[in-house]
């Protein structure tokens, strides 16, 4: 890479971050009434089926600009739950915006990268709104819980992102590397 190159990569990924991210955001928000009832319908068999909980309806209410104010509520032995998924859903953008403003990806290896990535990211959203669900009564007790999980959610996204796409620099610098803990070259020498 020369150094023309190399000066401008870093900023230019910064640019084609902040593009795709303001737009898929946009785009998501709009599509979030539908991912909603699909998050309605996939939580809501197994707290009924599994856990046993008396559901007796459930729905998603869209309200905000570009529906922001989203919520699912489920209607439990005469109670309402209500959550707001808005922007609990909302990593999705973000991890997406940030594979694809990454350089040097092949567009097939991306694609397995959005795929894995975006997997999981939904799987934490339905087991999220399952547990939330089920311990209603600790979430809403343990200030400590809501907050670590908001947080766990807000990092997912980068994490997933330097595990999926750099994982060969990754891998690469850990056996190379002969000062990380636990490669065993430091206890082989005493």
């Amino acid at each position: 890479m020369s150094t023309k190159s190399a000066r401008w990569s870093i900023p230019l990924f910064c640019i084609k971050f902040i593009l795709f991210v303001a737009v898929l955001v946009v785009l998501w928000w709009l599509f979030l009434p539908w991912y909603g009832k699909a998050l309605l319908q996939v939580t809501g068999m197994p707290l009924k089926d599994i856990f046993g909980m008396p559901i007796e309806s459930g729905s998603i209410d869209v309200s905000g600009l570009l529906n922001t104010n989203t919520t699912l509520t489920f209607i439990i032995a005469g109670h309402q739950r209500t959550m707001s998924i808005a922007l609990l859903v909302t990593n999705l953008p973000p991890y997406i915006a940030l594979v694809l403003a990454t350089a040097g990806i092949t567009w097939k290896r991306r694609l397995l990268i959005l795929i894995y990535g975006c997997g999981i990211l939904c799987f934490f959203h339905v087991a999220f709104i399952i547990l939330a669900l089920r311990f209603f009564s600790i979430m809403t007790t343990g200030s400590e819980i809501p907050t670590a999980i908001a947080q766990f959610f807000l990092t997912l996204p980068f994490m997933l992102w330097i595990v999926f796409a750099y994982w060969d620099k990754l891998a690469a610098f850990i056996t190379e590397s002969p000062n990380v803990v636990g490669n065993g070259s430091e206890s082989e020498d005493k």
